[in-house]
């Protein structure tokens, strides 16, 4: 009687801690989703609302047209498609040219193995901007700039050196048992890669996947100084230039560059509510085996 007693209790605190666990979790979740449920009411507000004294949480008249007139005023679809472009280019290339120099890194021995793969992440510390200059003075000779070769020739030569080093981290958790059993039956290293071990990559690849469209969609940096063309602009210079470039109206902008934040955001919802699944596994499982 005295063990169902006790049995009891415990399943008692369990829940109870349980729904504290929830309920804390909820207000987090809430707290730290301020910025954007803001954004997506300025978005829907006059500028005299969202400039007034008192803030206005609940727009009086939701102002759908604001999005209209993000649309009409300035190229920002095509300026969306340009940045779709970059990441659709970037995506395939970061997850191919990872993956095999995560595979190489992994499953095989080479002279100064150890000592590369320190170089390699040794150059996550490297500001970006030590690099910039060079890089600008090389696209500039090549004549790429006003392309989107310098926005995505990287992503084909190995993508980054953390993409290399997540890739690399969840291919040893893959047990060798089954190169071994593929070589066997006459496989090659090639076919391995691409027939087991990617097969069971998916976390991993999702993962690159999310980070590289992150990176990309969210760069202002590489396409303000190497593109020139207007109609050639990513969704984030864009929309940095739709706050300066002269139009036909004089009044504030800030509630038509509040609808143009809350669209670029629309992308990054959908695919992070579609693949968060193998997100978080792909982070966790990349981290068992150091």
């Amino acid at each position: 009687m005295a063990l169902n007693n006790n049995t009891s209790s415990i399943r008692q605190r369990r829940y109870v801690g349980r729904i504290v666990t929830y309920v804390l979790l909820t207000i987090a979740g809430l707290f730290f989703a301020i910025p954007l449920l803001w954004t997506i009411s300025s978005s829907l507000q006059t500028w005299q609302e969202l400039r007034s004294y008192v803030p206005h949480f609940i727009p009086e008249t939701p102002q759908w047209n604001n999005y209209v007139q993000v649309f009409t005023l300035v190229p920002f679809a095509r300026w969306m498609v340009n940045s779709l472009t970059i990441v659709l280019i970037n995506i395939p290339g970061t997850i191919l040219t990872a993956t095999l120099t995560a595979y190489a890194f992994a499953r095989f021995n080479f002279v100064g193995k150890n000592v590369w793969f320190v170089l390699l992440l040794s150059t996550m510390m490297i500001p970006a901007i030590v690099t910039f200059i060079p890089q600008y003075l090389l696209f500039f000779n090549l004549k790429f700039i006003d392309t989107y070769i310098p926005l995505t020739l990287g992503s084909w030569l190995g993508g980054s050196a953390f993409m290399v080093f997540l890739l690399r981290q969840f291919i040893m958790t893959i047990p060798r048992e089954l190169d071994e059993a593929a070589i066997v039956d006459g496989a090659n290293p090639v076919r391995i890669l691409f027939s087991i071990i990617m097969p069971l990559m998916k976390p991993a690849l999702v993962t690159v996947a999310i980070l590289q469209f992150l990176a990309d969609w969210n760069d202002f940096f590489g396409p303000f100084i190497y593109i020139n063309t207007m109609l050639k602009y990513t969704a984030a210079v864009g929309l940095r230039t739709f706050q300066t470039m002269a139009l036909e109206i004089t009044d504030p902008r800030d509630h038509l560059l509040m609808a143009g934040a809350a669209i670029m955001t629309i992308p990054v919802l959908a695919l992070f509510a579609v693949a968060q699944r193998y997100f978080v596994s792909g982070v966790v499982m990349s981290g068992l085996k150091l």
